[in-house]
């Protein structure tokens, strides 16, 4: 009965559940049990090791070097294995916190099942980071049932072989659509010396010929449009897709390795082998007639994200298309709005905070906007017409399903209405004289892109915004304390610490528990480098490069980020078919075994970094 016990206790924890059942009864016969007493010393710093320890109940200390706590294990964790894989001397003392009972595998059994087992060994060689990244790369193909070989499309696989139809840019407009008309295609690259210099489109005919009185005598390269953006053929078609929807283009240009052109990929492409895509939503939004037309097609957007999530479609993508259509809708919002208001009296620029300015949107969101103003802006004057618009965009945004901001953080508060000098004044009141409450509200504004109007006044100003925190280490220590409030749902014994919510119950919040804590981490790092960056990987792959942070600390963070959101998706995806809100709220039960381990390891590898960025901050030392 004692072995049948210890067989089943091990089929229910890593890494012995990978085991063969035979396996497992084997090992079992060779554990010992011993108990220990609150408070005593099971194995000292400094001294020999053999056996692997795991902990039947009760609970443990590991203490580096005997005195500095290392970490606190439960029931089904492990500990002595890095003495073994090494020589056998053990650098952390072990003490029992409480009465604790512990099944001890010899070194023998443990190196022989080192040799046997593949999942075994990699396990304890492994640490939580490591897994971690593992954890990242095996849930990418495991998105129920999805094909993920369609997802891992390269672009060259989807062109039509033939021969690429091009011309020269000094070609009269009038051959070069002759030349269209003839092979029947919608988009023609323009080649000089071997180089793609432009393209031109059915719709460029139309409304730079046509529909502006152009003479089709006159070169095409007077209605090109100049230096395309391109893919390459080795690109997956994601990222073909992402281009399309963060550009609002329809064709791309494809390159080879020696970045001579081989093709033309169309948007139809893409839609014809990934069927309802975000592709496909972004385009439904930009060609929206009126407001009620842009809200219809925005309520496609739970369908693409489930169609997206069985694909086996990553994290970054997913979130990536899933900002690219509420970019859309605030930009086409905004043109139908000044359609019926008519031009801006002044310059000005919709700038976006938040999510949505990183790139990084999940379903739910709020909207997070206002209107920066450049040279010859007169609030008295203007500022009717900009109330007007704001309204009618704010508006347009809610019955889209991007509510209203709870914070009224929004252009039509006035607050957030405003000329570039009445901007940095804010911004220079937050860096000069932070105040920790101040601070913990106005992170968000650090989160900012310009994505219609004079998006140039947006740019120049995060630029200065940057520039300035880099240089004030008080700031810096404020916004780091900010980051160190983040609570990490993680108990000492590796249990989940959990939020009661009226609706669903005890519930993990992965927005504010887990993917918060990263975002407030990179922005942190990103104000420390002067890096104007918004994208959260792409503020840590920077804070790298200008050696703000370790390559190594920037690479467990991306997976945990990638890891935790990739969970998010599925989970939302599960809570749309269900026909549920999808919220970020969701209980551990839910989860795999798999999903709940590695989650844990994410929320350990969160807590070390908010701890590191205390240290190196929070003192106000840059």
């Amino acid at each position: 009965m004692e072995i049948a016990e210890i067989a089943s206790f091990l089929s229910r924890h890593e890494p012995f559940a990978a085991l063969p059942a035979p396996l497992r009864d084997t090992l079992s016969r060779a554990i010992e049990i011993r108990y220990f007493p609150r408070d005593s010393d099971i194995i000292e710093a400094g001294a020999p090791n053999a056996h692997l320890g795991i902990v039947r109940s009760g609970a443990v200390e590991l203490r580096l070097g005997g005195t500095e706590l290392s970490a606190r294990l439960g029931e089904g964790q492990c500990f002595g294995y890095p003495s073994l894989l090494r020589d056998g001397i053990t650098r952390n003392a072990v003490v029992a916190l409480e009465d604790t009972l512990l099944y001890r595998l010899p070194a023998e059994n443990f190196h022989a099942l080192n040799r046997e087992s593949e999942a075994f060994r990699s396990f304890f060689i492994a640490d939580e980071n490591s897994r971690l990244r593992r954890a990242v790369k095996r849930l990418e193909t495991i998105r129920n049932g999805g094909d993920s070989g369609a997802v891992q499309t390269q672009v060259g696989q989807l062109l039509h072989r033939r021969d690429v139809v091009s011309a020269h840019p000094e070609t009269p407009i009038r051959d070069a659509a002759r030349l269209m008309t003839e092979t029947d295609v919608s988009t023609l690259p323009l080649i000089a010396d071997g180089r793609l210099v432009g393209i031109v489109t059915d719709k460029d005919l139309r409304r730079r010929v046509l529909g502006a009185g152009r003479s089709p005598d006159a070169p095409v390269e007077t209605i090109m449009t100049a230096d395309p953006v391109t893919v390459g053929a080795d690109d997956d078609m994601l990222s073909a897709m992402l281009t399309m929807s963060e550009r609002n283009i329809h064709h791309l240009p494809v390159t080879g390795a020696d970045d001579a052109l081989i093709g033309v990929l169309g948007a139809s492409d893409l839609l014809n082998r990934f069927g309802t895509s975000a592709v496909h939503v972004v385009s439904r939004v930009r060609g929206a007639g009126d407001a009620d037309a842009v809200a219809e097609a925005a309520a496609r957007l739970p369908q693409a994200l489930i169609h997206l999530v069985d694909s086996g479609v990553d994290a970054e993508h997913i979130s990536r298309f899933v900002s690219s259509i509420g970019e859309a809708a605030h930009q086409r919002l905004l043109t139908l709005a000044q359609d019926a208001l008519g031009p801006a009296p002044s310059p000005f620029a919709l700038a976006i905070f938040g999510s949505l300015a990183r790139q990084e949107q999940a379903l739910g969101s709020d909207q997070d906007n206002g209107f920066v103003f450049g040279e010859g802006h007169d609030p008295t004057a203007h500022d009717a017409y900009f109330s007007e618009l704001a309204a009618r965009l704010s508006d347009g945004l809610n019955a889209a399903g991007y509510i209203y901001c709870p914070g009224d953080i929004m252009a039509t508060n006035p607050r957030y209405r405003k000329g570039t000098a009445d901007w940095m004044a804010d911004y220079d009141g937050w860096i000069t004289t932070p105040d920790p409450d101040a601070i913990l509200n106005a992170t968000i504004f650090f989160d900012l892109r310009g994505i219609a109007g004079d998006t140039g006044l947006v740019d120049a100003l995060r630029a200065d915004i940057y520039a300035r925190a880099r240089d004030n280490g008080i700031f810096l220590s404020f916004i780091a304390r900010a980051a160190a409030k983040n609570r990490v749902p993680l108990g000492f014994f590796r249990t989940f610490l959990l939020d009661h919510d009226e609706r669903e119950g005890d519930v993990l919040d992965l927005k504010h528990q887990a993917i918060a804590p990263i975002v407030d981490i990179a922005r942190v790092y990103a104000l420390a480098g002067g890096i104007a960056e918004a994208n959260s990987k792409a503020r840590l792959a920077a804070a790298v490069s200008e050696g703000v942070v370790g390559e190594q600390a920037a690479a467990d963070l991306t997976d945990c980020f990638d890891f935790v959101r990739g969970i998010r998706f599925r989970h939302q995806a599960d809570q749309i078919r269900n026909g549920e809100q999808p919220t970020n709220k969701l209980a551990p039960a839910g989860l795999s075994r798999f999903e709940r381990e590695h989650l844990k390891d994410a929320f350990k590898v969160i807590r070390e970094q908010l701890d590191a960025v205390g240290r190196a901050f929070a003192g106000g030392i840059t």
